[in-house]
């Protein structure tokens, strides 16, 4: 199971076409990118579930 873990790491933290490490800046912006989508993944089902609508 940590040979899996460990081979999507490393596909997730390198270039898909050179095969060169990412910068610092884009594993920061992978980072934000992903602490974005859950913000926006938990409002959306805040919203569906009725909770934010006004009631």
């Amino acid at each position: 199971m940590s040979g899996l873990i460990d081979k999507a790491l490393r596909a997730l933290l390198t270039d898909p076409v050179t095969g060169a490490p990412l910068s610092a800046i884009e594993r920061a912006s992978l980072a934000y990118g992903l602490a974005v989508a859950i913000a926006v993944i938990m409002a959306m089902l805040v919203l569906a579930l009725g909770l934010g609508g006004g009631q």
